[in-house]
C-alpha cells in the first residue's frame, strides 16, 4: 500500500508539474481568455434583450415538435395491407424466432408481434382446428402474426429528415442573431456601447441577408443526423435478424459519424460567427474560419478550457442558488407544504435557465475572440476595442493621429 501510495503521489506530482509548465507557456493565452469572458459579461449585461433569444427558440421549437409529433404519429400509423405474412405457423420459434434465426413476423424490416389462433371449431378445413376441432392426421398451424401498430417507412424517413433540418436551422440561426449582436455591440464605439439595439439590428441582418447560408449549414449538419439515425435504425434491424457482426459494425460507424458531427457543430458555429462579422456565404466564412481556429489554435484551446470551467460552475451556481432561495422562500410562506415536488421543479426550471444563459454566455465568448482577432488584423484600436481588451492591442496609425 505505501509503494502505491508513492506511486500515485510521483502520479500527482508530474500531472501537477505539467500543468504548471502549461500554464506559464500559455499565460497570455489564459489571460487573453480571461479578459474575453469579462467582455462578454459586460456585453450580456448591457444587451439583456440577447436573453431573449434561447427563449423564442424555445417556444418555436416546442410548437414546431409538437405539430411534427401529430402528423408523424399520422404516418407512423399507416400500415400498409400485406406488412406481415397473413400464413399460419406450427411452431411459435417460426414465427417468432429464435435467439440466432429470426422469426417469420418479428424479422428484418417487419417488427411484427405473434398471437395464438385458437380456431375455429365450426369450420371443416381450419388450420389450427382442422376438422371441427379433430386434427388427426395434421399437424395444428395456430402461430399467426399481429400486424405492428406503427411502421416507419420512406414517408416517416421524409418527415423526421424535416424535423432534423427545422431543428438545427432554429439551433444555426439563433447561433447567428447571438454573434451578430455581439459583432455589432464590439465594434460600436466605446461611448456608445449599450445604447444602440444590437439584437434587432442582428435579427434585421439575419432574415434580410442570411437566411439562405444558415439554411445551407443547418441542412448539412441534418443530413449527418439523418444518416446516423438510419445507421441505427439498420443495426435494429440486423438485431432483429441475429447478425451480431453487422450490429457491431454499425455501432462503430454512429460512434465515428457521432464524432464527425461534433466537429461539424463546432466548424459551423465559428462559420456562423465569421458571417455576422464580414457577411459572406457560408462555404467562404466556414473555410476563412477553419483557416482561422488553425492559426490561433492556443488561443481557441485557452477559450475552450476556460469556457467549459466557467460553464460548470455557471450552471451550478444558477442552479443551487436557485434551489435554496425557492427553498426558504417556499418555507417562509408555506411551511406546512412537503418541499420535495417543489423543490423538483425549482431545480429542473433553473437548470434550464442556466443551461440557456450559459450557452449565450459561452458563444458571446467565442464571438469575442473572434471580434478579437479581427480588430488585431485590421492593425488595432481605432476607439471601439472594450476597455478590458485595450491593453492587448495597440492603438491604431489612425487613431493616434486623430488623437494628437
Amino acid at each position: 500500500m505505501r509503494k502505491v501510495l508513492e506511486i500515485c503521489a510521483f502520479a500527482v506530482w508530474s500531472f501537477a508539474l505539467i500543468w504548471m509548465i502549461s500554464v506559464c507557456c500559455f499565460c497570455s493565452q489564459i489571460c487573453l481568455a480571461i479578459k474575453l469572458n469579462k467582455v462578454a459579461a459586460i456585453f450580456v449585461y448591457n444587451t439583456p434583450t440577447v436573453l431573449l433569444v434561447p427563449i423564442v427558440q424555445a417556444i418555436v421549437g416546442l410548437l414546431w415538435c409538437l405539430g411534427w409529433a401529430a402528423s408523424a404519429a399520422f404516418l407512423l400509423s399507416q400500415v400498409p395491407e400485406g406488412h406481415v405474412p397473413s400464413t399460419f405457423f406450427t411452431k411459435f420459434s417460426e414465427a417468432f424466432g429464435t435467439d440466432d434465426v429470426a422469426g417469420e413476423c418479428t424479422g428484418p424490416f417487419i417488427n411484427g408481434h405473434v398471437w395464438r389462433y385458437a380456431g375455429d371449431l365450426s369450420s371443416t378445413n381450419d388450420p389450427c382446428s382442422g376438422n371441427m376441432g379433430n386434427t388427426t392426421g395434421m399437424i395444428p398451424a395456430c402461430w399467426r402474426c399481429y400486424a405492428p401498430r406503427y411502421v416507419i417507412d420512406w414517408r416517416f424517413a421524409v418527415s423526421f429528415f424535416s424535423l432534423l433540418w427545422n431543428n438545427a436551422f432554429l439551433v444555426a440561426l439563433g447561433q447567428l442573431i447571438i454573434a451578430a449582436a455581439c459583432s455589432i455591440w464590439f465594434f460600436t464605439p466605446r461611448g456608445e456601447k449599450g445604447k444602440k439595439g444590437a439584437v434587432r439590428t442582428a435579427v434585421w441582418i439575419s432574415f434580410r441577408y442570411h437566411l439562405g447560408s444558415v439554411a445551407f449549414g443547418s441542412f448539412i449538419i441534418a443530413l449527418v443526423q439523418f444518416v446516423r439515425y438510419t445507421l441505427m435504425y439498420f443495426e435494429k434491424q440486423a438485431a432483429a435478424a441475429k447478425n451480431r457482426v453487422v450490429v457491431m459494425a454499425l455501432k462503430v460507424v454512429q460512434c465515428c459519424l457521432w464524432c464527425f458531427e461534433k466537429c461539424l457543430k463546432f466548424l459551423n458555429k465559428n462559420a456562423y460567427i465569421q458571417i455576422a462579422l464580414v457577411g459572406k456565404g457560408f462555404c467562404a466564412s466556414a473555410k476563412a474560419a477553419f483557416f482561422l481556429i488553425f492559426r490561433n489554435m492556443a488561443r481557441f484551446g485557452a477559450v475552450a478550457m476556460l469556457g467549459s470551467v466557467i460553464g460548470v460552475i455557471g450552471t451550478l451556481f444558477i442552479t443551487v442558488g436557485t434551489s435554496v432561495a425557492g427553498y426558504f422562500l417556499l418555507k417562509a410562506l408555506h411551511p406546512d407544504v412537503t418541499p420535495i415536488l417543489p423543490m423538483a421543479i425549482y431545480i429542473a426550471s433553473s437548470y434550464l435557465v442556466a443551461k440557456l444563459y450559459m450557452n449565450v454566455f459561452g458563444l458571446s465568448v467565442d464571438t469575442m475572440l473572434q471580434c478579437f482577432i479581427a480588430a488585431e488584423e485590421m492593425g488595432g484600436d481605432t476607439g471601439f476595442v472594450p476597455a478590458q481588451l485595450q491593453s492587448l492591442l495597440p492603438a491604431s496609425k489612425e487613431h493616434k493621429t486623430d488623437s494628437a
